[in-house]
């Protein structure tokens, strides 16, 4: 500011002394014209450039930028994380245990054969001394357990009736529409699986089991055979556990490797031995003859994906020494000779107890049943204290209630 207003006072001198000049001019009277002294160009009046009104530029109104209202960010309302409401985990249900009762974890799946196939149904369980398979009716009329459907079906062939897998043989075509399902019991009451239709394929064509193994899905070996070592016409027993499969066979090998019989042909090969159970996962040997000595047994698991063999164990028949006792064979099918009311069916548990089912039929509407777990006590005793009893009553159309049924009995019987 201070410079313009010098420069404005400089050009008002210079003016002022345009002016004198001028004057000085005029009082002598010359005539030349005041040579048009250009008027005093007025300095273009530069109008006071009010420099540049920068109007005190009102510093970009930041508008106080009201700092991003962080909405006081209410810390994220962790509700209250209610602890991971580990709802009061309610004491794993222990599945119905509470009452006792067994606990079935897989019911058997239907299956499609053909006339005079084989089948397998398998159940797994927890908490059951006893099972037992029933067959029902096509119109769910009838239910008939393992030893009345052979009666029903005389050439059917049932194997392990009283066992958590059952296997069917030379299946009639009067099966077809029939349904199985098993019973676990044990002294807290009884547990029915799930109903498995059977379907029976009357054509030529071969029909795969509707429950057969995916390709390559071959059986499991969970457990091999170990060896044994007994006295001549001794009497052992070899176990095997495995999964996924449906057929099992037995094999005797010869000590030098060269010759592999199946139970069939052991059995020509050494007459006086007795050979129980050839087709099952637990095969039991019998007045083991010395000649027996050295030979290895292996069970063969097979389905419709292949077969696997278990590992081999080692048959050791000591010469002399204590024969053991006889008359511990108990296994089979018993009846009461005069007049059949009673049958008794019997089968090893491979621990050297067995399996009893007993029915009496008082009438032909009424039968009494027993079932326990006995174990040999002397030539021909069994001793239990497991006994579980109940009625059975039949109605015309051949089904049947249940009644005075009880648990926990004991006592022994020859």
């Amino acid at each position: 500011m201070k410079r313009i207003l010098n420069l404005l006072l400089v050009l008002a001198m210079v003016c002022a002394l345009g002016l004198f000049a001028g004057c000085g001019a005029r009082s002598t009277g010359a005539a030349t014209a005041p040579a048009a002294t250009p008027a005093p160009t007025p300095l273009p009046t530069i109008a006071p450039t009010p420099l540049p009104t920068i109007a005190p530029t009102p510093l970009p109104t930041v508008a106080p930028t009201p700092l991003p209202t962080i909405a006081p960010t209410p810390l994220p309302t962790v509700a209250p994380t209610p602890l991971p409401t580990v709802a009061p985990t309610p004491a794993p249900t222990a599945a119905p245990v509470a009452s006792g009762l067994p606990v079935i974890t897989k019911d058997p799946t239907g299956e499609t054969v053909n006339v005079n196939g084989k089948c397998q149904f398998v159940t797994r369980y927890e908490n059951a001394k006893w099972a037992e398979w029933h067959f029902v009716s096509p119109d769910g009329t009838r239910d008939l357990n393992y030893v009345q459907i052979m009666n029903e079906f005389p050439t059917l062939k049932v194997l392990h009736g009283d066992t958590k897998d059952l296997t069917l043989d030379a299946i009639p075509a009067g099966l077809n529409g029939w349904k199985v399902y098993c019973r676990f019991s044990n002294d807290a009451g009884a547990v029915k699986s799930g109903s498995a239709l059977i379907t029976v394929v009357t054509g030529t064509t071969p029909v795969a089991p509707t429950g057969a193994p995916a390709a390559g899905d071959l059986p499991v070996i969970t457990k091999n055979p170990t060896g044994e070592t007994v006295a001549v016409n001794g009497k052992a027993q070899f176990v095997t556990r495995y999964e996924n499969a449906i057929l099992a066979e037995w094999h005797f090998v010869s000590p030098d490797g060269s010759r592999d019989l199946n139970y069939v042909q052991a059995q020509t090969e050494f007459p006086t031995l007795k050979i129980l159970n050839g087709n099952t996962k637990d095969l039991t040997l019998d007045a083991i003859p010395a000649a027996l000595n050295g030979w290895k047994v292996y069970c063969r698991f097979s389905n419709n994906a292949g077969a696997v063999n278990s590992g081999a164990a080692l048959i050791t028949v000591q010469n002399g020494g204590t024969p053991t006792p006889q008359n511990t064979d108990f296994g089979g099918n018993w009846a009461e000779l005069i007049a059949g009311r009673c049958q008794i069916t019997m089968s090893s548990r491979g621990d050297g107890s067995w399996n009893v089912d007993i029915r009496w039929s008082s009438s032909a509407w009424e039968s009494a049943r027993w079932t326990m777990t006995a174990t040999p006590n002397g030539s021909n005793a069994l001793t239990y204290s497991d006994g579980h009893t109940w009625t059975e009553i039949y109605s015309d159309n051949n089904s049947y209630m249940i009644s005075n049924e009880s648990y926990g009995g004991s006592g022994s019987f020859t």
